[in-house]
């Protein structure tokens, strides 16, 4: 089968490997669509310290049984299916994972001493059982590729509860941004403004419903700008999906209403300082939201596909960009520049 293969930086080569075996439990998809996550382009910008390349990538991806491995029931050769990653198991055993909360548990995506990962920009790819969510026929194959970003949203709002008369500030307009706005609004918030620093995405973000209201923080204020919309009030949720080197913590911390919570979604590649007296003043909350797994014994892997089911979502909008596996490089450099591309989601499809 063919395979991307990362070297380090935008190194990215396409190899053949053998398709993989299902052992026990597993079960090998032929995947059809695969998703470029902003975590994706962390090494691809820069290699990882301490990382051994090459390695594969691809955490975001859905497809069709192709085989099943000894022990796995309720699936079939041919299902359609979208695919919770591998690098959120847990160990099954500790305290975390016990309470349902296996993306935290302390070794999460471990085996045997081994990581382990999905790898979605491959023809084919194994994967657990227990993280194969067959898909409704009116459920496209491209639209759960992104579920694991939807999921992220879910438990972003299962973190920082949404109320009917809450108002909802998103930084950012990437994928992680648009997703949460949509989930929020669909959770029905009184209502949801995305701040973005260019027009294209903040039209989208109104186009496929993720807001009411968009800010672009490139030609005002942001932090006053969602005052105004706010009455003076604040938000009272704020969730900051930029992440990087971006000072955005500190723009939510005072764009949040007093007793506001602001949700930290948006990963950073170096530490980052806030000045804590707004925050203090106004006994802002600041809440991680890290990945997901299950709420009230629920997955929430299983919520995301069954707001997209019931078209409370529109994952549509959000994939701007195609390429084939052999282009795959082509897709990054696309994904790595937004501004340049226009590009909000990029899938992969072998």
């Amino acid at each position: 089968m063919k395979t991307a293969m990362f070297y380090g930086g935008p190194d990215v080569r396409v190899e053949e490997m053998p398709t993989p075996t299902p052992q026990p439990g597993e079960v090998v998809v032929r995947v059809r669509a695969a998703g470029i996550c902003g975590s994706d382009l962390h090494g691809y910008r820069q290699p990882r310290p301490g990382a051994t390349y090459p390695t594969r990538a691809g955490h975001e991806l859905s497809g069709e049984v192709f085989a099943i491995g000894p022990g796995v029931a309720g699936l079939v050769v041919g299902q359609r299916v979208g695919i919770e990653p591998m690098h959120l198991l847990g160990c099954g055993h500790c305290t975390q994972c016990q309470r349902g909360d296996y993306h935290i548990c302390p070794s999460r995506g471990q085996r045997d001493g081994r990581r382990l990962h999905s790898s979605g920009f491959s023809e084919f790819d194994v994967v657990a059982a227990s993280n194969v969510f067959p898909l409704p026929d009116h459920v496209s194959i491209e639209e759960a590729a992104i579920l694991d970003v939807y999921a992220v949203a879910v438990h972003g709002v299962n973190r920082l509860p949404v109320k009917p008369f809450h108002s909802v500030a998103i930084l950012g307009t990437g994928a992680v941004g648009l997703t949460q706005g949509q989930v929020a609004r669909a959770l029905g918030a009184r209502q949801v403004i995305v701040v973005g620093t260019r027009d294209e995405p903040l039209e989208v973000a109104r186009a496929s419903g993720a807001a009411d209201a968009v800010v672009n923080a490139s030609k005002v204020d942001p932090v006053q700008a969602v005052l105004d919309l706010t009455g003076g009030a604040g938000a009272d949720v704020v969730f900051e999906t930029v992440g990087g080197r971006a000072n955005t913590v500190q723009q939510a911390c005072e764009m949040a209403a007093f007793g506001g919570t602001v949700g930290v979604v948006g990963l950073f590649v170096e530490p980052i300082t806030i000045d804590t007296r707004p925050a203090m003043r106004k006994e802002v909350e600041i809440r991680w939201v890290n990945s997901y797994s299950t709420w009230e014994g629920v997955r929430e892997f299983q919520i995301a596909l069954d707001l997209l089911a019931s078209g409370k979502v529109k994952a549509g909008p959000l994939i701007t960009h195609r390429v084939s596996l052999d282009r795959v490089a082509e897709g990054f450099a696309w994904a790595n520049d937004k501004r340049g591309s226009g590009a909000i989601k990029v899938l992969v499809i072998p």
